[in-house]
């Protein structure tokens, strides 16, 4: 019924157009003069002229992020094997109650790209937790911080999240000789949930 009902207001609304587009096609030929192209006063209206590219977004680059869960991380060391440590998820955290206990992610980065920041998000609790964002040189067994930092203590925990900005005379991924990684080591209270880093690629 509803169909129906509309089919029929939008034939109604076809004719009308028909009958204005007509009486206009009559009104732009000269008096007395019958038009043989009821659709003359159309044609002397030149299209707009489209040009081309003039909608895409200036040269500049694209702002990208990559994030990575907590449940992605493998233990650095148990500094003893009777000491047990969690790696939760929905949402997933980080946790343990021994000191000096880390946990590690390698990173799957696109490459030629340029890194800006890193953003961790914890739950800070009764004792800091190192935060690091590390690039190993595979062909001379080496590495370099890209940022690193300590969170604060909280006597009562509480989740939040720290930014850091990478340093960028080491920004651009180079994974022909680089491997890239995260460091992280909660302990007490205090636990970790995800990073996301964020960097930008010419646009294309």
């Amino acid at each position: 019924m509803t169909s129906r009902r509309l089919l029929g207001v939008a034939i109604v609304a076809v004719a009308a157009v028909s009958v204005i587009s007509v009486g206009a096609s009559a009104m732009a030929a000269p008096e007395g003069v019958r038009s043989t192209h009821p659709t003359n006063f159309r044609a002397s209206v030149k299209p707009a002229k489209v040009v081309r590219g003039s909608t895409r977004p200036a040269a500049g680059t694209v702002t990208h992020h990559y994030s990575l869960a907590a449940s992605a991380f493998a233990p650095d060391g148990l500094h003893g094997t009777t000491n047990d440590y969690f790696n939760k998820w929905n949402p997933t955290t980080l946790s343990n109650q021994q000191f000096g206990r880390c946990f590690n992610a390698g990173l799957s980065l696109p490459p030629n790209v340029t890194l800006k920041s890193i953003k961790f998000y914890y739950t800070a609790g009764s004792a800091a937790m190192f935060l690091e964002l590390n690039r190993q040189d595979l062909l001379n067994h080496t590495a370099v911080d890209l940022a690193d930092t300590d969170t604060t203590i909280e006597s009562t925990p509480a989740y939040t999240s720290t930014s850091l900005s990478i340093k960028a005379a080491n920004a651009v991924v180079n994974m022909t000789n680089f491997a890239y990684s995260v460091g992280v080591c909660p302990s007490g209270t205090t636990t970790f949930s995800g990073l996301t880093i964020t960097y930008t690629q010419p646009a294309s």
